[in-house]
């Protein structure tokens, strides 16, 4: 049967004994019979029976002679799980609940005097450790409906920046939150702190996130198998475009047609501006690690663990760059001594030229020179002579006609590896 589960109840918890007592609020049905359990009904406070639940057991008192049966229904299919008919006269029974699932919701009906009584309860750990107090609960399940809403709540019209739609305070001194939300079947956690708000799962938003700072944990007594990354991320970062682009509605497809879901605020402007990132789909295949994609498929980045991978890539620019720069003061260096060798040393043309059996090839070799060689070589290119010159300043360096073919020669002086001047003779018969 489809149906609409919107019960108020009040959970007081007994924590003088060891296993608490969860007591369970039971209304009076307004149809007359227990289909459809849990539906709000009217308050009474003659012959009402009272129950709940201790540990494994579950109690229930009640004037004398007056509960017929009880009967126990799964809350997602109103299906018969525990039945159990009375006729004792005693004014508290009980029966035992611990085949029943923990954390998991059940409907209660209960005949009391003629009448049915229906609560709701979820099935519980209830040790003095690890008791649970709820205020009111409202649970909305009808698979029929187009929306269901646990808690739906407006707040308007009182002082400008004082309407809330729902506020939740953690009171006293111990660690807490004031509203705990969850995507998960589950009770909650022990928060380790104390906050204004704890998510269980993802939190998604349509507009901007409004902060004073974003913290990311980043303990290392909370990470394993730490190790120092690889340097190759500069090549991947090189590897990432960078687009501009506009944001649309998202679409759902609805069988013939597809029908904008309305995703963003169209009053916030978002969809009319610029915006600037990376593509989901490209970041996947160089850094996979960074991209997840949700429930509908679509991708999202990762761009917080992005940023160490930057800073990755600003250390490796930085090693190349210091590099660079040893480098050119190297070159520096070394050019300098090559101006200063090419300035100071000087070869001039052999005289005579041409000449038939030797000719004199004046040079000045500074001090500072630590090598200096004489070369000759044949129009052709094929070298005739080396000398080492061994003297500084103003040397001569004779070349003998006799041991030379006619011809014309280039010879050249050389200087701590530098070519100081190339010039050209020429030998005649």
């Amino acid at each position: 049967m489809k149906r609409v589960v919107l019960t108020l109840f009040f959970v007081v918890l007994a924590l003088a004994s060891i296993n608490a007592k969860v007591y369970i609020r039971l209304v009076k049905t307004t149809s007359g019979g227990h289909t459809g359990a849990a539906r709000a009904g009217i308050r009474t406070s003659v012959y009402e029976p009272m129950a709940f639940f201790e540990g494994d057991s579950l109690y229930i008192q009640f004037p004398a002679n007056t509960v017929s049966s009880v009967i126990i229904t799964n809350d997602s299919t109103d299906l018969a799980i525990m039945t159990r008919n009375f006729e004792q006269e005693s004014s508290l029974i009980s029966m035992d609940i611990s085949s029943l699932r923990r954390y998991h919701p059940y409907n209660l009906s209960v005949n009391a005097f003629g009448v049915w009584w229906v609560g709701y309860f979820d099935y519980l750990e209830t040790t003095s450790s690890q008791s649970i107090q709820k205020g009111f609960s409202f649970i909305v399940d009808d698979m029929g409906k187009e929306r269901n809403y646990g808690i739906y709540s407006i707040a308007g019209n009182a002082n400008p920046g004082w309407n809330y739609g729902i506020s939740g305070i953690v009171s006293g001194q111990n660690s807490g939150t004031g509203i705990y939300g969850s995507s998960m079947q589950d009770e909650g956690f022990n928060t380790g702190g104390r906050f204004a708000g704890l998510f269980h799962g993802d939190l998604k938003t349509t507009d901007a996130v409004y902060a004073s700072a974003y913290n990311t944990l980043a303990d290392s007594r909370l990470n394993k198998d730490m190790e120092q990354l690889e340097s190759d991320g500069l090549d991947k970062i090189m590897q990432v475009s960078v687009f501009r682009y506009g944001l649309k509605q998202f679409d759902v497809d609805n069988g013939s047609e597809t029908i904008p879901l309305g995703y963003y605020n169209d009053d916030s402007g978002i969809l009319d501006k610029e915006h600037y990132g990376l593509s989901g789909q490209e970041i996947k295949e160089i850094f996979p690690n960074l991209v997840t994609e949700n429930q509908e498929g679509y991708l999202s980045i990762n761009y917080v663990e992005m940023v160490p991978l930057l800073i990755q890539s600003i250390q490796e620019l930085k090693t190349e760059l210091d590099n660079t720069n040893a480098e050119l003061e190297s070159l520096k260096t070394g050019t300098k001594a090559i101006t200063r060798t090419i300035d100071q040393t000087v070869m001039y043309q052999n005289t005579p030229n041409p000449f038939k059996e030797k000719s004199i090839v004046n040079c000045f070799i500074p001090q500072y020179v630590k090598d200096a060689s004489f070369y000759l070589y044949d129009y052709s290119g094929r070298q005739i002579q080396c000398r080492e010159i061994q003297d500084r300043g103003n040397v001569q360096i004779v070349v003998d006609g006799t041991e030379l073919e006619p011809g014309i020669y280039l010879y050249s002086l050389i200087a701590d590896g530098v070519i100081v001047d190339t010039k050209r003779m020429i030998h005649i018969e």
